[in-house]
């Protein structure tokens, strides 16, 4: 069954960051990481509700709500050249196959064109590149990344 009809994707705002970041912080100690050198613990710490705060004056995150609970987010960080970066995308378990992951990656395109971006790239820790795949994203030549070009 598909969801996303019912889901909203919004900007995530201090009121989600807490929500946001048990989401991400259970999604990679389930799934574990690409990069198998990097100590898991660290990597969440990263995504504590605190430094979300901190942190998102400086990136794009979104946020998809269905009846009032976070059950996905995309957040992005602006790099250079043109390209935005996707650091995180998570959705929680029980709504994988719904369609709410496509929802959160066409929202971060559309808005990272909108802000001038040529190119999305998926951060290299990410470790479901075959999800990836299915939207056209690739292997940039000589990076651990995927990239794709933003219409």
């Amino acid at each position: 069954m598909r969801l996303e009809q019912n889901v909203v994707v919004t900007c995530c705002a201090n009121a989600h960051a807490e929500a946001v970041s048990e989401l991400v912080q259970e999604a990679w100690r389930t799934a574990g990481l690409a990069n198998p050198g990097e100590q898991v613990e660290e990597a969440v710490s990263a995504f504590s509700w605190e430094r979300i705060i901190r942190d998102m004056p400086g990136r794009l995150s979104y946020v998809a709500v269905l009846r009032h609970k976070v059950v996905g987010v995309v957040i992005l960080s602006q790099g250079e050249a043109g390209i935005s970066c996707i650091e995180a995308l998570c959705v929680a378990p029980e709504f994988h196959g719904q369609g709410i992951g496509e929802l959160l990656i066409e929202t971060a395109e559309k808005r990272a064109g909108e802000l001038g971006a040529k190119r999305m790239s998926v951060s290299g820790r990410l470790a479901n590149a075959g999800f990836f795949r299915r939207y056209g994203y690739q292997a940039a030549s000589g990076q651990s990344q995927l990239e794709k070009a933003l219409a």
